[in-house]
């Protein structure tokens, strides 16, 4: 079909396959994500302050994970590239993202009680701690459907059992079909969100302005969004690799583009 095969192209075009490239890119889409929000959550939190508030430095968090995420830049390009063991590889490319992901999250927190009130915050962090109970749920379904996918769906020719190598250029593939769309389970992807929702309902009910809630609630959904599913991926890759390491009797490492057939 057209759309499918234009959707394909651009995917394609703008997610590399090599595995070794996003490994780089990682951490240096974490830094972006950094370098826009820390100052903008930085800002909005010492304008909403009473009495003007510290200055955006103040936010020792924010600052902190960005100078961790620089350092990481060199790291994962100079050495983590070089890391072969597939477990490895994915779960250090979902944790580059995940420094971005806290520090929204915790500069939302922060701007929610400048800006609407320790009740209201109150109230979503609540809602937020029951969205982060879901958890091992979604990881369950999760698990379920990535051992489904190397059995017979997108992944069915990632993995090599004799040679006990992964080919992650099929990654990407599960967005270029309509598996995602047949898939079970409408219920277990929103009850992640159902927390953060009863709780933004709850802080629009204590009488804060709509338009406060609705700007707060646009910054917490992108940390809590980032958060939670950096969390189940990094928690799937982990168990899955180590899974069927453990079945194999042996590590199993990345293909290299050379060795392709």
């Amino acid at each position: 079909m057209p759309r499918e095969s234009e959707m394909l192209t651009f995917i394609r075009r703008t997610s590399p396959r090599s595995i070794r490239r996003r490994i780089q890119l990682a951490p240096v889409i974490s830094l972006a994500m950094l370098t826009v929000f820390v100052p903008i959550l930085g800002l909005g939190i010492h304008t909403a302050a009473p009495a003007g508030g510290p200055p955006i430095i103040s936010w020792e968090v924010g600052v902190a994970l960005w100078a961790s995420v620089a350092l990481l830049v060199p790291i994962y390009f100079f050495w983590i590239v070089r890391v072969r063991r597939a477990v490895v590889a994915y779960s250090a490319m979902t944790l580059a993202i995940l420094p971005a992901a806290i520090a929204l999250l915790d500069g939302s927190i922060r701007f929610s009680f400048a800006l609407l009130g320790a009740g209201a915050t109150t109230v979503i962090s609540l809602g937020l701690l029951f969205g982060l109970g879901t958890l091992p749920l979604a990881v369950r379904t999760r698990r379920n459907q990535f051992a489904a996918a190397i059995k017979q769906g997108y992944l069915r020719r990632s993995l090599s059992q004799e040679r006990a190598t992964w080919d992650a250029q099929y990654d990407h593939d599960e967005a270029l079909s309509t598996e995602w769309l047949r898939r079970p389970g409408c219920l277990v992807r929103l009850l992640p969100w159902i927390g953060p929702a009863i709780g933004m309902r709850l802080a629009d009910v204590l009488g804060r302005s709509t338009a406060n809630l609705i700007m707060v609630a646009g910054f917490i959904g992108i940390g809590y969004a980032l958060t939670y599913f950096g969390l189940v991926k990094a928690s799937v890759q982990l168990l899955e690799f180590r899974r069927m390491e453990t079945e194999l009797g042996r590590s199993i490492m990345l293909l290299d583009s050379d060795a392709r057939d």
